[in-house]
């Protein structure tokens, strides 16, 4: 199982060959982000997109990013899209990508649902939960 690196010069042409189904991990964000907006980050070298081989095809994509924290520095995997692959097969090689980039973990965003599978497959925890309300802004003074 192996992750490629997508070259800045070939976003586009990827997003033609099957990218474009990160859209799935932007609808769920909650209107965080859109996948044009996505692709966009991408081209712009915000993000580093990855396509998922399986030896014989591309079977998913995950788009990351590294950040710098103050105590330690991370490779957050921002979307992932992996119909049917096993994602967990490629979680070495991620493990491995991180390590170069000199990450001491990886973390990634998730549902409840997804949570629980990846705390079951890929010993993931919980770092701290995210939550949200809404700012009604018709009844600031």
């Amino acid at each position: 199982m192996q992750i490629w690196p997508v070259p800045l010069e070939q976003i586009d042409r990827a997003w033609r060959d099957g990218a474009a189904c990160l859209h799935e991990a932007c609808d769920v964000s909650g209107g965080e982000i859109t996948g044009s907006q996505l692709k966009m980050l991408l081209s712009r070298g915000e993000r580093t997109l990855l396509a998922m081989h399986d030896g014989t095809e591309i079977v998913g994509w995950a788009v990351i990013r590294v950040d710098q924290l103050p105590n330690l520095r991370t490779l957050f995997v921002t979307d992932l899209v992996a119909h049917n692959a096993q994602f967990e097969r490629f979680f070495e090689a991620l493990k491995t990508m991180a390590a170069s980039l000199g990450c001491s973990t990886i973390r990634c965003a998730a549902g409840p649902a997804q949570a629980r599978l990846y705390r079951m497959k890929l010993r993931f925890k919980p770092v701290y939960q995210i939550l949200e309300c809404e700012v009604d802004h018709a009844n600031l003074p």
